[in-house]
């Protein structure tokens, strides 16, 4: 049987926006961490860190140098301010692991910037992480050890899914599963004006577009159907489901939806492009 890896030190982060506080919340909601194992440094709005005090009982870090003895160091900050705070760190890494959520900035611009001080590990999670309910993909280092990996993967199943792919697909992770969440959302806000149009109200059609939702993931996932088998189960020959995707079909969702992951993946890549190292 395989162990749960346990954090039997410190975790420091650095940033304390949206993504540090949903990490914070998912492991000291699920168990994995307790408040006082979290150190949390924030160069601006002090009194975000009496927040996040108050609330997840973190203690509030005074400087980069709170990396020292630290298990792991987290990076929750945009990628333009990554220089920065990576560079400001280096001189406390000691080999302790450095996790990073910032999209675009590769394993290997983030090894200079530390001088390959200490390991580094690349995620992409996507918004429903604040609600421990996401998709976080993850690419290792060469230097990551085994117990290294399998903390990071503990503790980020904290917030959902967890998937190990190679760096060279970020980007494509980034457009599936980073806008995922925008690309349906967009969706369903046609769905839910088109309810509209039909006759209901903004409330009703919110509440069934909600349920048809969460309903049809859970029975994808309990039955363990893919969406074509499960559009195929309920699409009834000349019925009402068969009327509506013929109109999908002629408006050529099928190829709208890839041109459009396409388009978000280039512009990862274009965005990634100044933390590419040369040669890598």
């Amino acid at each position: 049987m395989t162990q749960t890896p346990r954090l039997s030190g410190r975790l420091f982060v650095i940033g304390a926006g949206s993504m540090a506080e949903a990490f914070i919340r998912g492991l000291t909601e699920r168990g994995a961490a307790r408040g006082d194992q979290i150190s949390v440094l924030n160069k601006s709005r002090p009194a975000r860190l009496a927040e996040l005090a108050a609330q997840y009982g973190i203690h509030p870090a005074a400087g980069y140098d709170a990396a020292q003895g630290a298990e792991m160091v987290i990076l929750a900050v945009k990628p333009f301010d990554m220089a920065e705070a990576l560079q400001a760190v280096a001189p406390y890494l000691h080999g302790q692991p450095v996790l990073s959520f910032a999209a675009g900035v590769t394993i290997g611009w983030m090894r200079e910037q530390i001088s390959h001080r200490s390991p580094v590990i690349r995620t992409m999670p996507n918004i429903p992480v604040a609600v421990q309910a996401g998709a976080t993909a993850i690419s290792f280092a060469p230097d990551v050890t085994g117990e290294q990996r399998r903390l990071a993967l503990y503790l980020l199943s904290q917030l959902g899914t967890v998937v190990e792919i190679p760096e060279s697909l970020m980007d494509a992770a980034t457009a599936f599963s980073g806008s995922g969440p925008g690309f349906v959302s967009y969706f369903l806000e046609a769905m839910e004006n088109a309810a509209v149009q039909l006759g209901f109200t903004p409330e009703l059609a919110r509440a069934f577009l909600l349920q048809t939702v969460m309903g049809t993931a859970r029975t994808l996932v309990e039955w363990g159907l893919s969406p074509e088998e499960l559009r195929r189960r309920v699409t009834s020959p000349n019925g009402t489901t068969h009327a509506g995707v013929q109109v999908m079909e002629a408006g050529r969702l099928r190829d709208v939806v890839a041109e459009a992951l396409q388009a978000a993946a280039r512009r990862s890549a274009e965005m990634g492009a100044a933390y590419v190292v040369e040669g890598s």
